[in-house]
């Protein structure tokens, strides 16, 4: 089968066992939009939401990020910089609605695949109607580091033992061996 090649960290990252269920997660936040600080991510469309809405953003493009952080300050939006991944995870869980406004040059797929790992229904993520690219990752399964590794480990693994110069080694050991811990 085919897979997208956008993945999660791995599950230790955003672990939610042993957590409330999503549903159940007490909610700070009516709307989180999240990205880089840049036009394209259209940030300010949480300023058409009603409630408590927060930006989670990275990276620093002066004065097009300047503008946006002044606008979303002016309409009553909380404004976070920087959270690690780990504790974006609370975020995510804390929030009622994702929001993702970006146009289809602006990504998104992390912040997708990120909120479903972390426990947010799809029917809890807002995808702007105008990006279709995005739409996709709403559906499907997550995939994480770890299942990539596992299939690259196989895919090298099959390679070499296809490969005539693969016989292994004069006592009997594979030179080429290969294996992923879990």
């Amino acid at each position: 089968g085919l897979f997208n090649a956008w993945v999660v960290p791995p599950p230790a990252t955003f672990n939610t066992s042993g957590s409330v269920a999503w549903e159940d997660h007490p909610k700070l936040f009516d709307y989180v939009s999240v990205g880089m600080f840049a036009p394209w991510k259209r940030h300010e469309t949480i300023l058409d939401k009603e409630g408590d809405r927060l930006v989670v953003g990275y990276g620093w493009r002066s004065d097009e990020s300047s503008a946006v952080v002044s606008a979303l300050f002016t309409g009553g939006v909380a404004v976070w910089q920087q959270v690690q991944p780990e504790s974006m995870c609370k975020v995510y869980r804390a929030s009622r609605r994702v929001l993702m406004a970006a146009n289809e040059v602006g990504g998104g797929e992390r912040v997708i695949l990120e909120a479903r790992a972390c426990g947010v229904p799809v029917e809890a993520i807002e995808v702007a109607a105008d990006n279709l690219k995005i739409r996709e990752f709403l559906g499907g399964k997550v995939l994480d580091t770890e299942f990539y590794a596992a299939q690259i480990a196989s895919g090298i693994s099959g390679a070499l033992k296809d490969s005539p110069s693969a016989g292994g080694g004069q006592d009997g050991n594979d030179p080429f061996r290969i294996s992923v811990k879990k």
